[in-house]
């Protein structure tokens, strides 16, 4: 029982560092999507789905779902506004379902990278369709979108390599499994994070 309450003390400890990372990521990505598309200031690269990815690939349900409201919240009050918010938000939550259930539906089909794909279009579509309700732009939002589908496909592809690569990384080199177990080579014990 006393072990139990370890690992969830733990899992609570590595998902707030992986929040934490989201925020920072998130604002990062917001400093540099401005250099990288000078005409389109709406796009962003999605940095911090590298995390999402991650603790879909490494928690449970509910824990990585945390994690993607968290980050939410607290990219929403550093960066937005309420609209922005709302938006980004709302993207955020139909992005994390749609990878979440690919990830469970086509494990060994797809990588990363097609997960992170998946989640990226899901996330400009919703965006599109978000914008257009809230500020009753009717089709016009859609001309801009089709670009920003573009856009958001290649950045996937780019966020999905990185975070394939990072997975890899702790897979490989402190030997992490999805049970949030460090499995020690020498002994084929397990020793937890």
């Amino acid at each position: 029982m006393h072990q139990n309450k370890v690992n969830k003390v733990q899992e609570l400890a590595i998902a707030s560092i992986m929040v934490a990372m989201a925020a920072v990521l998130s604002f990062f990505d917001k400093s540099i999507s401005i250099i990288a598309f000078p005409f389109l200031p709406v796009a962003k690269i999605g940095l911090a789905n590298i995390v999402i990815l991650l603790a879909i690939y490494i928690f449970d349900f509910k824990t990585s779902l945390l994690i993607t409201v968290l980050k939410s919240v607290v990219v929403g009050l550093i960066l937005g506004s309420i609209s922005s918010f709302i938006i980004g938000a709302s993207a955020s939550l139909v992005s994390f379902f749609g990878m979440f259930l690919a990830h469970k539906l086509l494990k060994d089909k797809t990588s990363l990278v097609g997960i992170s794909v998946i989640g990226g279009f899901l996330h400009i579509v919703t965006q599109l369709f978000v914008v257009m309700f809230i500020y009753h732009t009717g089709d016009a939002v859609f001309k801009s979108g089709a670009l920003l589908v573009l856009i958001s496909l290649v950045t996937s592809i780019i966020v999905g390599i990185a975070g394939n690569g990072l997975y890899k990384y702790l897979t490989i080199h402190y030997h992490l499994n999805s049970d949030l177990e460090l499995v020690s080579e020498d002994k084929g014990e397990n020793n937890e994070l």
